[in-house]
């Protein structure tokens, strides 16, 4: 079968073009080493790269298409038949598919579990801050690791002067997740990994099931969409982010909103809040259906009694064990940094003196922007279905490209799932190439910006950076364009004269 040489390949180019040639060991043979380092930038290592994120984008689009085509039906003298065959073997080959496409999905992610993160440092910080809380019992909302300088894994941080800037339920799993590590970095480090892995896992299964109701004529399209999503390979099991652990109650969200078990949806969001906060994007247009049913039915007094009360005493029970004076930090630093943006662009044409300021302007700016876009997609969002999930994917495209001052490949791992339930074609193609200009940003921050330091400012490293993620997402958004354009026209005859 096609779809299982896919899978083959695309294990094997995460063995030769990740795992294989950055173990674990090499990365951490000293600090803060990333593919930089490892490589020196050399000619060959980045020439490897390239390639290897080629073929991966190159087959993971055939590997969507071959799921779309099993799952595709046609009428055929009254009767709807698959199209390659009948309905028992049609339900053969989807099943085999099925186990294809998780099965790859979840050996590739296994095996970049020993490759070292070389695109991120992230997970280190994870460490570090786990021990200001889990070792030196101290509220890592308001120390930071920098505070535990000592420490052996704090040389490799690189945002050890930052607290944590996270939900209040991280904390307890990556304490939990640390008891594996025994203190040591190697075996902390993998169990990080794996928790990476098993979040990824974990958000496959809950997407298949939230695809049952939300498209049920391509759930195993859309499964194929985000599973074998390089970028959300490499970023959840190569680099560990833990998105992969505030993904899972969101997809679990999504799913109760499609089956309108709104209370349910609203206590997911709220669990993958208190994990990470990227949800809040796209919360409000969740709970938008539920709210609008309860302002027309009249029932606004049980909405707030069924969906905001349970979801505050949430919040103030996760918040309860690190309440403290004194005002946590990391968030208002997290809201400081602008990188690889339209933020960072604004910010660098003001005045040094004036820029403290102009950032506020700035975000509050475009934080109105993002609310009036969000307002005009309402009409849109009134009802469960997937209109309402177009209009979720065009709110978190408009925040990520316009609103975010800090724009990183992971971010657009989010896009990438409400792509996945949409499993339509003008979503997936235009998330796979911002997922490609995303990676390629890379490229810029590993390899443009050590060669041409002298040269290049931050600003001018920005702008390189945005126009590298952008690029790929223009250009086929400007083809799709076209070809719709081109389906569209109709030639009108044009009438020929009586005589």
């Amino acid at each position: 079968m096609l779809l299982t040489t896919i899978g083959l390949a695309s294990v094997a180019i995460y063995y030769l073009g990740f795992a294989r040639p950055y173990p674990v060991e090499a990365g951490l043979a000293r600090p803060l080493t990333d593919f930089t380092q490892l490589t020196g930038s050399s000619f060959w290592p980045t020439v490897a790269l390239i390639v290897a994120l080629v073929a991966l984008f190159a087959l993971y689009p055939s590997g969507v298409w071959l799921c779309h085509r099993l799952e595709r039906v046609r009428p055929v003298d009254g009767a709807a038949t698959h199209s390659s065959g009948s309905s028992a073997a049609r339900r053969r080959s989807l099943r085999a598919a099925w186990i294809i496409v998780v099965g790859f999905g979840a050996v590739g992610a296994l095996v970049l579990l020993p490759a070292y993160p070389i695109f991120s440092l992230d997970i280190f910080y994870y460490m570090s801050a786990d021990r200001i809380w889990s070792v030196y019992r101290e509220n890592p909302f308001v120390v930071p690791p920098l505070q535990a300088a000592h420490d052996p894994f704090f040389p490799y941080v690189m945002w050890g002067h930052y607290a944590l800037p996270y939900g209040p339920l991280w904390p307890w799993i990556s304490a939990a997740t640390s008891r594996f590590g025994s203190g040591q970095i190697i075996p902390t480090l993998l169990s990080f990994k794996a928790l990476a892995v098993l979040g990824y896992v974990a958000s496959v299964f809950a997407l298949a099931w939230a695809l049952r109701r939300v498209r049920p004529d391509r759930q195993l399209t859309g499964t194929c969409v985000f599973a074998w999503n390089p970028l959300v390979l490499l970023e959840l099991a190569g680099n560990g982010h833990n998105d992969a652990v505030a993904l899972v109650p969101a997809v679990l969200a999504m799913g109760f909103w499609a089956r309108r078990t709104s209370i349910a949806a609203t206590a997911a969001l709220m669990a993958s809040f208190l994990m990470k906060a990227t949800v809040v994007v796209i919360a409000p247009a969740l709970l938008w259906p539920s709210l609008r049913r309860a302002v027309v039915e009249r029932r606004i007094p049980w909405w707030l009694l069924s969906h905001a009360v349970p979801a505050l005493v949430l919040y103030i029970l996760a918040w309860l064990p690190f309440w403290t004076d004194d005002r946590p930090t990391g968030f208002l630093r997290e809201g400081n940094q602008y990188f690889q943006s339209l933020t960072s662009l604004l910010v660098a044409a003001i005045p040094l003196m004036w820029q403290a300021i102009g950032l506020r302007f700035i975000q509050v700016v475009l934080m109105g922007f993002f609310v009036v876009f969000c307002v005009s997609q309402l009409r849109s969002l009134a009802e469960e279905g997937t209109a309402a999930l177009r209009a979720v994917w065009r709110i978190m495209l408009f925040f990520l490209l316009v609103v975010s001052p800090f724009f990183s490949a992971w971010y657009v791992i989010w896009l990438t799932l409400i792509a996945a339930l949409i499993a339509e074609r003008r979503a997936t193609v235009l998330t796979t190439a911002l997922c490609v200009g995303s990676l390629a940003t890379y490229m810029v921050q590993f390899v443009v910006r050590p060669l041409a330091a002298p040269t290049l400012g931050l600003a001018q490293i920005n702008a390189l950076g945005l126009l590298t993620a952008l690029a790929p997402f223009v250009a086929s958004w400007v083809v799709l364009r076209w070809r719709d354009s081109a389906a569209n026209e109709v030639t009108v005859p044009v009438k020929g004269s009586s005589g």
